[in-house]
């Protein structure tokens, strides 16, 4: 971990134009990743997501940080199809290997620049194999995804994504004990992993999951005989979740709020989002629940 991880002081991302970008991104993402961060002056997301990158980015040697400015550099940003900012590219063996746009949260940065570490050259490109682990998990397919990520830590034993894909699989076979005992075995370094982080959160909703599993059938029946009955509707949603059926789980919540927000000190809302950072904010479900949130929180 410490080969890759260092708490060394922020420094300025490199200011990328034509004239450079060729040296410092496309030669460059040959021995190591190198993010690009679109912006513009006149953008205040751009100023939010900015430290945001350079606190990240920070930690870790194998990642280089560049910014390019769109107004100053239109024609590159044509290229690239950046359509709004901030727009995060990031660069391995001179090829986009993910992005994202608009500000994002620390949590989801963190992921980004931890996949693209882990993609960087000179380590072991596990990133099909984390993409089959994540679509196997998402279709309920916990053996096949556990045979992708047991294979991904075998090729690269500190990859926290691939950790943290391990421990889901045997969250989602009713594992919890064992899911704790390899938690409780990783270093501190990779415990405060964001991934792990939302794996522990995962683990904490399936075992308050377990005291309700029994009751799905009848939390759903209460549900529907009595739609206002807020209380059963949250306990469905954890059942729910627990069993796997995460976008039903947040499906009840976002009803919920919007029958009553403040129903008990707006305790679906904080039941919502702690599914969000168990599943991982940039899951497609979550991704979809937050817009609904924000659709009936801002209409």
């Amino acid at each position: 971990m410490s080969s890759l991880i260092d708490q060394k002081p922020l420094k300025s991302p490199i200011d990328v134009t034509a004239e450079n970008i060729m040296t410092e991104v496309i030669e460059a993402s040959s021995e190591q990743a190198v993010i690009v961060q679109f912006w513009a002056p006149w953008c205040g997301p751009c100023k939010q997501l900015a430290p945001v990158l350079e606190k990240v980015c920070a930690k870790y040697k194998n990642v280089k940080l560049t910014k390019i400015n769109i107004d100053d550099n239109q024609e590159i940003a044509a290229q690239m199809r950046v359509q709004s900012v901030p727009t995060v590219f990031g660069f391995v063996n001179g090829q986009p290997a993910d992005g994202f746009a608009g500000a994002q949260p620390e949590s989801a940065v963190t992921q980004f620049v931890e996949r693209l570490s882990e993609a960087a050259p000179g380590l072991a490109d596990i990133s099909a194999l984390l993409e089959s682990g994540a679509a196997a998990l998402a279709q309920n397919d916990n053996n096949a995804a556990m045979q992708a990520y047991q294979q991904a830590l075998s090729l690269s034993p500190e990859s926290a994504e691939a950790m943290a894909g391990f421990i889901r699989c045997l969250i989602a076979l009713g594992e919890h004990d064992e899911a704790q005992a390899v938690l409780d075995q990783l270093d501190d370094d990779m415990q405060k992993k964001s991934v792990i982080q939302d794996v522990l959160a995962a683990l904490t909703v399936a075992k308050k999951g377990i005291e309700l599993g029994s009751e799905t059938g009848e939390l759903e029946q209460k549900v529907i005989d009595n739609p206002l009955d807020l209380q059963a509707r949250q306990d469905y949603a954890i059942a729910l979740f627990a069993s796997g059926a995460q976008a039903e789980a947040m499906g009840q919540l976002l009803e919920s709020i919007k029958i009553d927000d403040s129903w008990q000190e707006n305790a679906a809302r904080t039941q919502l989002v702690e599914f969000f950072t168990a599943l991982g904010h940039m899951h497609p479900d979550v991704i979809q629940a937050r817009r609904k949130l924000s659709s009936y929180l801002f209409s």
